[in-house]
């Protein structure tokens, strides 16, 4: 409330200021009229008729101007009828004359001024920061009151020990203390007093939960069913005081609190179904409250924590063989995620990819935990993964046949469906699969426009690109080679699809920089097939053949790109030719002998002479011819 009234009273000074600059600039207006007045005495005494365009300058043409105004304004006469002659004095500042704008106001129109004209108006001062209200009214009861729990525990500590309190009468004075501090809190809250409310509030209801719990688990005074409808009634009660008051805080506070009931109620034999029931059931209905009450920070509290108490209940409970019942509970809110996203307006795009996208993740995680390899009969794992994978898919064609964008539906099956081929296949065409899943990915995300999915794909591909680089081919016919055939085929289409598409995400350069990228590991893959051909053979000849198959590569280049008319890929030719003439020369020639050192040579200026001279050639021909008849001046 003082901010609120602070910042009325600054408005009020504000809007006072404006009058009495208002007021000013009228007083002007008054005064440039009344010096132009005197001029005007005589004339005015017997003001001339009016024509449809304007004043008539006391026997001159009428002055040619805008139709006279049909409201009523300020020195303007009401209701005034073109047709007949004017009959009362003109306006303020009224000059016969031809009009003449003052210098320091050129053209001023007194009756609608432009913000130049009113002057420039100064951003209003940020009110600085009030600590004594930040200190006093927010942080310091939300401190204190932890103090005060303390202090009333130690005295409750004390009373005990000293035999004043039996066990019934301590957790009923937990009940009342729970009551009085539940009625000070919505004292507090009518008294416009929020963040001291919401502290006892929600210290009423942790002092009850408290009191139920002393009363069940370490008096033994209620049976396990009584004290679970009682824990159940005091997150009913915070909820429906959160609901009531719009409270955020008291929400998320009711939230934890609900998760951690199935450990605060003693259970001789833990039922899984039982304790994964109520956590999922307590999590889809806290979800469904905070969306419709639009609580943002609790919706992804109640969507978060629910794993935390199925991993505790899963590794403190003996719970090996329903291991399906904890993963369904994890399915089943993750499918209230999808469905909600799905069929929901898509007002809230960040929520979504903020609880689908991790959601996904920690389902994996889950899914990979439980299900650590394939065993039995039925493979739990790649079938999961392939559901979801499938699912995702369905939900974003859906999205786009409706014409809606859904960039967190295609991302997320792109993660899934790499997810799904690493599971079934071997560890090493783990790099084909990934490149074939990011290339498609990366294509689709160029298509969708979307760069959610191009940036999930780009991670997926680059996942396969590293692990393609560490790869030595020993065989021919071997998952090495198909991951580099797959690699340079999969950079070459990916040039292709951006040199065809009008936006590209980042630069124009980058369709030119994937071919060179692409050329440079074409000379890997070629040398690496060379050696696995030429490993019989001695070193000069090892030598001898991989330069050859350098030069060939390099005068297939530079083939291309006469044929195809680019001049990069003709310059990049040349270059891989200076490059097999490096090779030779600081590679091969230290290590074979000189028979070999002149077959390279020979070989190499032989290919030059070729090159310069088909390349002479092409320049030659793309000159047109002269005709006889083409007169030549001199």
């Amino acid at each position: 409330m003082d901010i609120l009234e602070r910042r009325i009273a600054q408005l009020e000074a504000n809007m006072r200021q404006m009058q009495q600059e208002l007021a000013e600039l009228r007083q002007e207006r008054r005064e440039a009229g009344r010096t132009d007045e005197p001029q005007q005495t005589s004339h005015n005494m017997n003001p001339p008729p009016v024509d449809r365009q304007g004043y008539a300058a006391y026997g001159q043409p009428g002055i040619q101007g805008q139709p006279y105004p049909q409201q009523s304004m300020p020195g303007y006469p009401p209701n005034v009828n073109q047709n007949q002659p004017y009959q009362g004095q003109p306006p303020y500042a009224y000059n016969p004359g031809p009009r003449t704008p003052t210098p320091h106001q050129p053209e001023f129109n007194p009756y609608a001024y432009d913000r130049q004209q009113q002057g420039h108006t100064p951003p209003e001062p940020k009110p600085p920061v009030d600590w004594e209200h930040l200190i006093a009214r927010v942080w310091l009861p939300r401190v204190f009151i932890v103090v005060l729990l303390l202090g009333v525990l130690w005295g409750f500590t004390a009373a005990v020990s000293a035999g004043y309190l039996t066990e019934p009468v301590r957790c009923l004075l937990g009940v009342v203390a729970a009551a009085v501090m539940y009625w000070l809190g919505e004292r507090q809250l009518r008294s416009q007093r929020e963040a001291l409310g919401q502290v006892l509030l929600g210290g009423a209801v942790g002092v009850l939960i408290l009191s139920v719990f002393a009363a069940h688990e370490l008096y033994d005074l209620i049976p396990s069913g009584l004290a679970f409808a009682l824990y159940i009634l005091s997150i009913a009660l915070c909820v429906f005081t959160a609901l009531r008051r719009r409270s955020q805080t008291l929400m998320i506070i009711a939230t934890v609190a609900g998760y951690l009931i199935p450990f605060l109620v003693h259970s001789t034999h833990p039922n899984a179904w039982v304790f994964t029931g109520y956590e999922t059931v307590f999590s889809l209905a806290m979800i469904a409250v905070a969306l419709k009450f639009e609580f943002r920070a609790a919706y992804f509290v109640a969507v978060g924590v629910l794993h935390l108490p199925l991993l505790i209940g899963y590794a403190a409970g003996d719970f090996g063989e329903s291991r399906h019942i904890f993963i369904a509970a994890v399915f089943i809110q993750h499918a209230v995620l999808l469905g909600y996203a799905f069929f929901a307006p898509s007002l809230r795009r960040l929520d979504e990819t903020l609880s689908l996208f991790p959601g996904y993740g920690i389902m994996a995680l889950w899914i990979y935990t439980l299900y650590p390899f394939a065993e039995g009969s039925i493979h739990w794992r790649p079938l999961m993964l392939i559901v979801w994978a499938l699912a995702y898919t369905l939900a974003a064609w859906g999205k786009h046949m409706q014409g809606q964008r859904a960039p967190v539906f295609a991302a997320v099956a792109t993660s899934a469906w790499f997810l799904w081929t690493l599971d079934i296949l071997d560890q090493s065409y783990s790099p084909a699969a990934s490149i074939v899943v990011g290339t498609a990915g990366i294509i689709l995300g160029l298509k969708l426009k979307s760069y959610m999915q191009q940036i999930t794909a780009a991670l997926v591909f680059f996942y396969g690109l590293s692990g393609t680089l560490f790869l030595v081919i020993h065989d021919i016919l071997s998952a090495q080679t198909l991951s580099w055939v797959l690699l340079l085929i999969g950079i070459a289409v990916l040039a292709y699809v951006l040199r065809n598409t009008s936006e590209l995400p980042i630069s124009e350069r980058l369709p030119d920089i994937l071919m060179w990228a692409d050329a440079l590991l074409a000379i890997i893959f070629i040398s690496q097939i060379t050696n696995v051909f030429t490993a019989g053979l001695s070193y000069d000849f090892r030598h001898l053949v991989l330069s050859a198959v350098w030069a060939l590569y390099a005068i297939a280049v530079i083939v291309c790109g006469i044929v195809i008319q680019r001049q990069m890929v003709r310059i990049a030719g040349i270059g891989l030719l200076f490059l097999t003439l490096m090779k030779v020369i600081i590679v091969d020639l230290p290590g074979v002998t000189v028979a070999v050192r002149a077959i390279l040579f020979i070989g190499l200026g032989a290919l030059g002479m070729v090159v310069s001279r088909l390349l002479y050639k092409r320049k030659n021909n793309a000159v047109p011819p002269i005709s006889e008849e083409t007169s030549i001046e001199p």
